[in-house]
């Protein structure tokens, strides 16, 4: 897709973040440590990997020796349950490229600990070249990967090892700004045809003097940038440099009119099964309304890194109307988030 048209829209949705609102301990996402794996450098902790600050870089050394340049990354995750779903993962803010990095995406019933775990059968959806389901991104910046079935496995794991015959970058080391595990959720149909994008330069602040002369400044005008090489806005990085980057904070205002009460809601508020398929279970509570960010594309069907958006729910209340027998209009507003 081009030009950001809007078709039907698809939430990617965070299991990590979700999982601790709900009181599952950060340890339980960790980096393996190990014979032939590598860790991040001791200022960072393994919660940063998750923290949804895609600027925030986390750094392994895997440049330091021939040794190193040959071992691996191994970052799991244990869900705590077997019947959670997970079908995407995004690896936001990297350097794969200058790191000469490539990953692979594992599951299992029980901890992974090893090197080389198999691999889950995943699809490109971009910047992720596939061979044999291990990917090789072709730019620093973002990559999707999508499973061929959700995987219910409790364990899900990433790995990077090196692409230059088995080895890391000799220069370069490892960085990543944020991974983000779990479910997608589709609408089942396209947005009324009112929908409101924005592109806002909200950080800019003008003053007026008594004579009527304006003086302009401006505390922001895009996300921050991590290095030369990488945007701290996740989706907007173009070329190697400021220039030529997307500006602006973009917003949408969208309403979805005459949807199945099925589709909103699942069957009992007493239990919300693992991927029961409605917008209330699988995307505002995973979400926590406006408590976690999430990946959020106008075209559930674009592999176009620039169709997607690192947003965040600017309203408080789901708010659904009925407005026929067993069906109802519900609206959301996402900002982008930096």
């Amino acid at each position: 897709m081009t030009y950001s048209r809007i078709l039907t829209p698809r939430f990617y949705i965070d299991t990590p973040n979700w999982l601790m609102s709900r009181g599952v301990a950060a340890d339980q996402f960790a980096v393996k440590t190990g014979s032939d794996l590598i860790d991040h450098d001791s200022e960072f902790v393994d919660a940063e990997l998750f923290d949804m600050k895609p600027a925030n870089q986390v750094v392994f050394s895997t440049k330091d020796s021939s040794a190193t340049r040959a071992d691996h990354v191994l970052i799991v995750i244990d869900k705590q349950a077997t019947s959670l779903p997970t079908d995407f993962v995004a690896i936001l803010n990297h350097n794969c490229n200058s790191a000469d990095a490539k990953f692979r995406i594992a599951g299992s019933g029980s901890d992974i600990t090893a090197i080389d775990p198999t691999a889950v059968a995943c699809s490109e959806l971009f910047n992720a070249d596939d061979s044999s389901d291990i990917f090789t991104p072709d730019n620093d910046g973002d990559s999707i990967v999508t499973f061929g079935s959700a995987s219910n496995a409790r364990y899900i794991a990433i790995q990077f090892e090196g692409s230059d015959s088995g080895s890391f970058d000799s220069t370069n080391d490892l960085k990543i700004g944020c991974l983000v595990f779990g479910e997608f959720y589709t609408m089942n149909n396209s947005p009324d045809l009112s929908v409101k994008r924005s592109i806002s330069f909200d950080g800019v602040d003008v003053v007026e003097s008594t004579g009527g002369k304006r003086f302009s400044n401006a505390r922001w005008l895009e996300g921050n940038i991590s290095s030369t090489t990488q945007s701290g806005q996740p989706f907007r990085h173009e070329g190697s440099t400021n220039i030529g980057r997307q500006g602006g904070r973009m917003s949408y205002d969208m309403s979805f009119s005459y949807m199945a009460d099925t589709d909103l809601l699942p069957s009992s508020m007493t239990t919300v099964s693992w991927g029961g398929e409605s917008v209330f279970g699988d995307v505002w509570n995973r979400t926590g309304g406006r408590l976690t960010p999430f990946i959020f594309t106008p075209d559930s069907t674009s592999t176009t890194a620039g169709d997607h958006m690192f947003g965040r729910f600017s309203h408080d209340s789901l708010n659904l109307s009925q407005v026929a027998h067993n069906t109802w209009s519900v609206s959301v507003s996402i900002d982008e988030e930096f």
